[in-house]
């Protein structure tokens, strides 16, 4: 899953009553979300639990305040879980499967230098590889 940039909306959360602010942050189902008493001000306390059900920006959209959270996948960042049922340690799953994906990962690296090849030296290019 990519890691989500979470960003609030902190004009349109200052129009929200507390009792709003409560509610809306209770729509979140896992708990992204968290009403601060002392600063009566909504905070984002576990981003990486946002699981893109929209379940909060339907809530924003049924109070009447759409953009009220924006949030977006970053591409270029995801979070998984390793569980282990106890025979190896997670660490070991960890280091084993990044192994795995090197290995399943080098035909593409290949092809893509093949790609480079045929962009730099042309026709040369794909002689070298066999072409």
């Amino acid at each position: 899953m990519y890691e989500p940039d979470i960003q609030i909306n902190e004009e349109l959360m200052d129009m929200l009553t507390l009792d709003e602010k409560k509610a809306w942050v209770e729509s979140s189902p896992t708990k992204v979300f968290d009403f601060d008493p002392k600063t009566e001000k909504v905070v984002v306390v576990d981003p990486e639990a946002y699981t893109y059900d929209d379940e909060v920006i339907k809530k924003a959209e049924a109070m009447g305040k759409p953009g009220l959270v924006d949030i977006i996948a970053k591409e270029d960042s995801f979070i998984f879980t390793v569980e282990s049922t106890g025979a190896v340690k997670a660490s070991q799953l960890l280091l084993n499967a990044i192994k795995v994906l090197n290995q399943k990962l080098d035909p593409v690296r290949l092809s893509e230098d093949t790609v480079e090849a045929d962009d730099q030296f042309g026709e040369l290019g794909a002689h070298m590889r066999g072409g």
